[in-house]
């Protein structure tokens, strides 16, 4: 899941990519962190707001994941990664 969805804007190791893209690093933030973010993409809390460019780029990402057992799949492979 994370190579597809994720790996394009936060690269391969989670460090992220601020300049161009943006991206946060993912590889600091705690498991509860990623998966209440995640959800809020997909509830439109975040992403949805006019102005809000960054997160207009990751909401449909997010909502890509398909149930809340790909979302605890994908912030699982996310607390791998090496920091």
């Amino acid at each position: 899941i994370y190579t597809t969805i994720c790996i394009a804007c936060h690269g391969p190791d989670g460090a992220g990519n601020q300049g161009m893209m943006g991206a946060a690093p993912l590889y600091r933030s705690s498991d509860w962190y990623l998966f209440r973010q995640v959800e809020n993409f997909r509830a439109g809390v975040r992403g949805a707001r006019p102005g809000d460019q960054g997160g207009a780029l990751m909401r449909p990402m997010m909502l890509q994941l398909a149930d809340e057992q790909a979302i605890k799949d994908v912030v699982a492979y996310i607390t791998t990664l090496p920091n």
